[in-house]
């Protein structure tokens, strides 16, 4: 944190603000938590725990949205849309179907994932 977020000062790292004197102790142990689970949702996804990984993401993310975890959860979305493409393409239609459940309960408001979903449950209407 570089500015005081209560008067905009300059902080220079400092965990009480020179100018209105605000306690952003909790603020920046926050900040350092979410660059911490993000360095970890990064890791997981490194050693291809996709599942581990975008629940460090989350939490990184509900501690801060960060421009980065932001873009990384968009990634980790559009990989995990792909894997499924590639089920859908060999005709895994339950495999594909039981991917995006388990994707669902990880990332509910993706609307790239609800779409796909959508078409999956189309296809398996046909198919049957």
């Amino acid at each position: 944190m570089e500015r005081c977020p209560c008067c905009n000062a300059r902080l220079g790292g400092a965990a009480r603000c020179p100018r209105c004197q605000a306690d952003l102790s909790h603020m920046m142990a926050t900040e350092q938590a979410a660059r911490f689970w993000l360095a970890k949702a990064i890791q997981y996804w490194q050693d291809n725990e996709a599942g581990q990984s975008i629940s460090a993401l989350e939490l990184s993310l509900r501690l801060k949205k960060t421009g980065l975890a932001l873009v990384f959860r968009d990634f980790l979305i559009r990989q995990q849309c792909q894997s499924v493409l590639d089920l859908l393409a060999q005709k895994q239609l339950l495999p594909a179907k039981q991917r995006l459940y388990g994707m669902r309960n990880w990332l509910p408001h993706s609307q790239l994932l609800q779409h796909l979903n959508a078409f999956t449950d189309y296809l398996l209407a046909r198919h049957q």
